[in-house]
Formats: structure tokens, sequence, C-alpha cells
């Protein structure tokens, strides 16, 4: 059976363009407050995928039902998710953080078993294990002690945060079948219309100036615009399962990008992390079936 080079190649360009999320989030962060980044990305997000539909003349789906659905995937994988990482991210470390969101690949083996009916090996649930405690390696344990340390609250919605991610994978791979981009657009629009009540909190207290207004328009366009375009086509092509890996090679392209651009340096743990990553991503890999032998 051949490899699927394309979503291999999707999850590659994934992993570059949401590992280089958090950089510009930080200068979005210099001219936004935290719910006023995750209102006006949504909003950017909504605007770009609109006209590239009506661009590429992708009329709008029309049936309600599909507009359902398609607000249920806005909500929990765009408008829910980047609240609650912005609201836990006030209280909690980033590095912390960073090791909750990346239990999401857990949850989507859950949810897989659970909702689709898949069968989850004990070679894929072991291989995930093992990469979720690489990235606690590579983040580093010391942000272990900050664990339920007066923040409980801020720390349980990083976490839900992490299970909307997989809730909306699962919900992608079930709704009926529309094409990636008018799927999309009708995502961002309605995760657009249930933001707008909320647009006076995130509304910034002074002008920004332009490196703020810059990121955030990136960030709106590229990183969850575009970016959602491919996941949702890369969800309903190889399935939710192989879509949660990139949750694994994100935090090993900010390595790189941090050793190869910053001078940083890999202490030891962490380049045990990155070998347990790595492992762990290798392990989880489906056994091909080996062709019957001709009679």
């Amino acid at each position: 059976m051949k490899q699927d080079w394309i979503g291999i190649g999707s999850l590659a360009l994934l992993t570059v363009v949401w590992g280089s999320s958090f950089a510009l989030i930080t200068v979005a962060l210099d001219g936004f407050p935290p719910i006023g980044v995750a209102v006006f990305r949504v909003l950017f997000s909504a605007l770009a995928l609109a006209l590239l539909a009506r661009a590429l003349g992708h009329p709008l789906p029309r049936d309600p039902k599909i507009w359902a659905w398609c607000a249920a995937v806005g909500l929990i994988s765009l408008l829910v998710p980047f609240f609650l990482i912005a609201w836990g991210q006030q209280s909690v470390p980033s590095a912390l953080a960073s090791i909750y969101i990346s239990a999401s690949p857990l949850f989507v083996l859950l949810l897989s078993r659970l909702v689709l009916g898949e069968q989850v090996s004990a070679r894929r649930w072991a291989g995930f294990a093992v990469g979720f405690f690489g990235i606690v390696l590579l983040t580093g344990p010391g942000a272990l002690t900050q664990l339920g340390s007066g923040n409980a609250l801020p720390q349980l919605a990083l976490l839900a945060a992490a299970a909307c991610y997989a809730g909306s994978s699962v919900l992608i791979r079930r709704m009926p079948e529309v094409p990636p981009i008018p799927a999309s657009a009708a995502a961002q629009i309605a995760a657009a219309v249930f933001a707008l009540p909320l647009l006076p909190m995130a509304l910034p207290e002074a002008v920004p100036a332009a490196g703020p207004l810059l990121a955030i328009a990136v960030l709106g366009v590229v990183q969850t615009g575009l970016a959602h375009v491919l996941r949702y086509a890369t969800v309903r092509r190889s399935g939710p399962v192989f879509m949660s890996t990139v949750g694994y090679l994100i935090p090993l392209w900010a390595t790189l990008l941090g050793v190869g651009l910053l001078d940083e340096t890999l202490s030891g743990a962490q380049l045990a992390g990155f070998a347990l990553i790595v492992g762990g991503l290798v392990l989880a890999r489906k056994r091909r079936a080996r062709a019957a032998a001709p009679a």
C-alpha cells in the first residue's frame, strides 16, 4: 500500500504554520487583550475564507443542516478553545499550558473509539503515550511542579481546549460531505457571528502599532483560515487520528526553530524528549497487512 504522501505533506505544512503561531501571538498581545486576539483571529479568518470561496466560485452551503454542522465545528475548533487558552494562559505558565494542549491526540484516540467506532490498537495507545511523555521532557519536567498549584480552573480550561480540538476533528469526520473551502468558510463565518457580541471586550484600549495589527491579520488569514481548510481536508482524507499527530510535531518544529534561529541549546532531557516523540510516532504507525500469498 502506498504512503499517503498528500496527508504527510499536509501535516508537514500545518506543523510549520501552527508551530510559527506562538511568535505571532506574542507580537499580537502587545496591542490586543487575550480575548481580542481570539476574536479578531476569527473575524479575519471568516472574511478571508468568504472572499476566497467567492473568488474561486465555491458557493457556501445552503442546507441548514450543513450550517449546523459547520457552526458546531467553528465553535469547538475555533472560538471556544481560543477563549479557553487565552483565559488559561493568564495564570498558567506557558510550558505547562503546552503540555495540556499536547494531550489532544490522546483525546482523539478516545473519541475515535467511542464516537467513530474505530479500532485503536494497544500499539497506537502506547505510541501516543510515549510521544506525550516526550512532550513533557521536551517542554521541561519542571513545568509539572505547577500542576494543580492553586490554578485548577485555568488548568482545566486548557485541558478542555485540548478536548475541543479533538472533538472538532471527530465532528469534521462525521459531518456530511462538503468541499473543504465552503465548509471551512461556513465554520469561520458561524464562529465570527458568535464572536461579534464579544467585540466590545476585544477592542484594545489604544490603536495598536503596525506590528500587532499585522500579526493578528496573519494569524487570522494564514494560521486560522487557510490552515483550517487544510486541516479539514486532511481529516476527511486521512482521519482524525492521523491528523492529531501534528500536536506532537509542533513542539519538535518549535524546538528546531529555537536551535536554528535563536542559537538555543538542547539539554539532555530535551534530546531524550525529542527521541521519545519520534519513537512514539513510529510506534503508533499502523501495521500494514501483508498481502496474501497466491494459492
